[in-house]
């Protein structure tokens, strides 16, 4: 009797154990919906601020039990007084009729000041709207691949008017996405890795019309010699997310020769509106505005969490096609489109983000200019802009210019929407598409089970199929992907991201697998 009575109190005791050690280091350390496994690498002086609409807990001690001394409100300033593990002691900034107050709150309910700065206007809205040329746009069209180039070839091609403006829609629905929004979808989701601030990759400044000019005189064999050797190596100096420096362009010849070694990302933003517009004008944009919006949500998330994506001239903007077509469409520059049948032959979000992924590794990758600068046709257009002559104010050169402009977006988006990269940069897409995904703490294996699902279907490929099919990719994938880490996340995690999934999709359950 005794050992029985003995079992009876020992079970429920043993029951209470390990209950308390499951659920006290969630109570003492964070909830299971924390951005990440570790804090962000906040430093004790740096100003931070809180991100969530639904506000944050200031607490009396480093502890999800302690009391809590305040609700902070989204957006309220701090300063950061001591760091304890996952906890940060801060000093609220006062701030109209709110008095300055001491308390803890989780690393990461905070933000950069930086995270939760708006989009800036489009940069083709900065001057005078989107339609219209005047004569001075005309004339400054010679110095740049720009909006006044873009106003010019717009006039050229009264088609593609309509799918310039949705363009425009493209990049204000960026503009317009609250900062709190992608931060709480990035919570609730758990993305991103230890001492990641979620702030997006910076603008790069428009190449300057004017720098000092060029040694070696105008002079010399050659396109290249118009330049000269140190403005050469100066030209093909940009490294990844830096601008090129532009030198003095005075003629036709001149222009040809920087164009020819690399375009900068002024140029890339410009041309990526071409390839985009040209999509739409084929395809048209999905009438869902939840699943657009949800697209969105999963690329801001990428943009703003990967160390691997580099600063651009405009910004990332993602879309939705209207196509039951399985096909993604990446324009230089920050351009991402995907049809409404490649959204949803995904069916996880994971691999949703996968194809995001493989798109935004084209981009930064640049395999559209690669591809171009290596066709047949790419030394005729530069040698039919180097010959138009004049200066290039003049409107003979613009003129040169807008054909230029039109023969590359026309090149640039047959390949992009028809896939025509090749095998060797679609292997390298899917690499670094799954290095992205890594990056970014989704499962990695995301892109490459999106592949073997296609594989085995012959009608869902994407169209064109790259010389190289989904099976082949797939495959090419198992080493990339044995390297990495396996991705390891509660089932409560992986849960809340299907639910979310299937809830922004209208998917009433998970399809099986």
């Amino acid at each position: 009797m005794f050992v029985r009575a003995l079992g009876c109190a020992v079970v429920p005791a043993l029951l209470i154990m390990l209950v308390l050690a499951l659920v006290l280091p969630i109570l003492l350390n964070g909830t299971a919906g924390s951005v990440t496994a570790a804090p962000v690498d906040a430093k004790v002086g740096q100003t931070r601020l809180t991100f969530s609409k639904r506000g944050v807990a200031l607490r009396a001690k480093a502890s999800s039990l302690g009391a809590a001394v305040a609700t902070l409100p989204y957006g309220t300033r701090m300063k950061v007084l001591e760091r304890s593990k996952s906890w940060l002691r801060v000093r609220t900034v006062a701030a109209g009729s709110r008095k300055a107050q001491t308390g803890w709150l989780r690393a990461w309910e905070t933000v950069e000041p930086s995270a939760l700065n708006k989009n800036p206007k489009p940069p083709h809205l900065t001057s005078s709207g989107s339609t219209g040329t005047s004569a001075s746009e005309v004339s400054a069209a010679g110095r740049q691949l720009d909006a006044g180039t873009e106003r010019r070839f717009r006039t050229t091609r009264k088609g593609l008017e309509r799918a310039y403006r949705l363009v425009d829609a493209m990049e204000a629905a960026t503009a317009a996405l609250h900062p709190a929004d992608a931060l709480t979808f990035i919570d609730d989701g758990s993305l991103g890795r230890a001492g990641r601030d979620f702030t997006r990759p910076g603008r790069v400044a428009a190449s300057p019309r004017k720098v000092s000019k060029p040694r070696g005189g105008t002079t010399g064999g050659g396109l290249l010699g118009k330049l000269g050797g140190e403005a050469a190596r100066r030209l093909g100096a940009g490294s990844k997310g830096q601008r090129v420096t532009e030198s003095v362009i005075e003629s036709a010849s001149d222009y040809a020769a920087q164009v020819k070694l690399k375009f900068t990302p002024q140029q890339e933003y410009y041309l990526g509106r071409a390839v985009a517009a040209k999509a739409i004008a084929q395809y048209g944009v999905d009438k869902d505005a939840g699943r657009r919006r949800y697209v969105r949500l999963v690329g801001e998330a990428l943009v703003r969490l990967s160390s691997r994506i580099p600063a651009n001239f405009g910004g990332y903007h993602f879309e939705v096609l209207d196509s039951d077509e399985v096909n993604g469409i990446s324009g230089p520059g920050g351009f991402v489109l995907l049809t409404r049948g490649a959204v949803q032959a995904c069916r996880n979000e994971a691999e949703l983000a996968g194809v995001l992924a493989h798109e935004l590794a084209h981009i930064t990758k640049q395999h559209g200019e690669k591809l171009i600068r290596q066709s047949r046709e790419f030394p005729s257009f530069v040698k039919g802009l180097a010959r138009v002559g004049g200066a290039v104010t003049g409107s003979s050169f613009a003129q040169g210019l807008t054909r230029f402009f039109g023969q590359v977006a026309d090149k640039m988006s047959g390949t992009a929407i028809n896939h025509g990269y090749g095998r060797s940069l679609e292997f390298a897409a899917d690499k670094e598409g799954t290095w992205l995904l890594f990056d970014v703490w989704y499962d990695h294996v995301g892109l490459q089970s999106l592949l073997r699902r296609l594989g085995g279907d012959s009608h869902r490929h994407v169209r064109g199929a790259t010389h190289a099919s989904p099976q082949a990719r797939a495959q090419a994938l198992v080493p990339v992907i044995g390297a990495l880490k396996p991705f390891q996340a509660r089932s409560a995690l992986v849960e809340a991201r299907d639910k979310r999934f299937r809830t922004s999709l209208n998917r009433a359950a998970a399809q099986p697998k």
